[in-house]
């Protein structure tokens, strides 16, 4: 069976030519699905975009503050204001500040929930097309089927689309109800304008790190840069796995402005389970991931 005849609704005459056919090539469509799973939609490209929303799950994201009120030729580099400064940290209304870092935070989470929705739509998509050219090849297409299999392509496509578009789009600005800094009528106070940044999440270099009996060299990169961005701050934390009554468990944490450290005084012959995140900030909105790898000193 080459062609099947669908019903179809035109725009022009709408109700006259409601139940005129309109002409499906099946083997058109067929080579159409093939042509998308053999490329945009093959496993490969899927396991690419799975990725992509695991590291966008794994991101941290922090409110950032600009100014809006300086003229054009002074906009030559970004102005962000650094809540840490004591200065703007005095100026901004807190409970203003607190109420755009819970819109941020339920923006974040909304976005991380559309890109799971997406692709999880994505891949339900490609399993039925998927099931079409198997009933192709066995001959047992229907007319029906051609035109869930029409919407279903299109439906796919868009939710494609609709995924890299979420994937490049700028977080920010959010929409504020109030300015941040109040005006009290005193003094010109900067027109503040908040958005949403995001920072890839940090995994450990694990064919790098090099133990000894009493030492571990440990490395890591953020994910997806070639580049170690400087003036980062990360958090390591140390844990002893099974410990011996007398160690109780030993913990111990630490800060660091490098992309490595050297952790002394362990034990040899012991398993040890070690962290790293980025330091939290008073502007992370939003930021669970914390990579850990398990270690083994070795016996002297």
């Amino acid at each position: 069976m080459d062609e099947i005849k669908l019903a179809f609704k035109s725009s022009d005459e709408h109700g006259a030519q409601e139940t005129m056919p309109q002409m499906y090539n099946v083997p058109e469509l067929h080579n159409q699905i093939l042509q998308l799973l053999n490329a945009k939609f093959s496993d490969h490209s899927l396991m690419v975009l799975q990725e992509e929303l695991r590291l966008m799950q794994r991101s941290s994201y922090f409110l950032e503050i600009q100014r809006d009120d300086l003229l054009p030729s002074e906009q030559l580099q970004q102005h962000t204001l650094h809540l840490s400064d004591s200065t703007v940290w005095s100026l901004i209304d807190q409970r203003r500040l607190q109420r755009a870092m819970a819109l941020a935070h339920g923006q974040v989470k909304l976005l991380l929930s559309l890109l799971a929705m997406l692709c999880q739509e994505i891949i339900g998509g490609c399993r039925q097309l998927e099931a079409f050219i198997l009933q192709c090849d066995q001959g047992s297409v229907d007319s029906d089927m051609a035109a869930s299999t029409q919407q279903t392509l299109q439906q796919t496509l868009q939710y494609r689309k609709d995924f890299e578009d979420r994937m490049t789009r700028n977080l920010g600005p959010l929409d504020l109800d109030n300015q941040l800094i109040p005006n009290t009528g005193n003094f010109p106070i900067p027109q503040l304008s908040a958005s949403l940044a995001i920072k890839m999440p940090v995994v450990f270099e694990r064919n790098a790190s090099r133990t000894t009996s009493d030492t571990v060299h440990l490395s890591w990169q953020v994910a997806g840069s070639h580049s170690k961005e400087p003036n980062q701050q990360f958090e390591i934390h140390v844990k002893s796995l099974h410990p011996t009554s007398l160690e109780h468990g030993h913990f111990t944490k630490s800060t660091c402005q490098s992309y490595n450290i050297l952790v002394n005084s362990l034990l040899p012959d012991r398993f040890y389970q070690f962290s790293v995140k980025r330091v939290d900030s008073v502007n992370l909105v939003y930021g669970l991931w914390v990579d850990t790898i398990v270690l083994k000193t070795l016996d002297k």
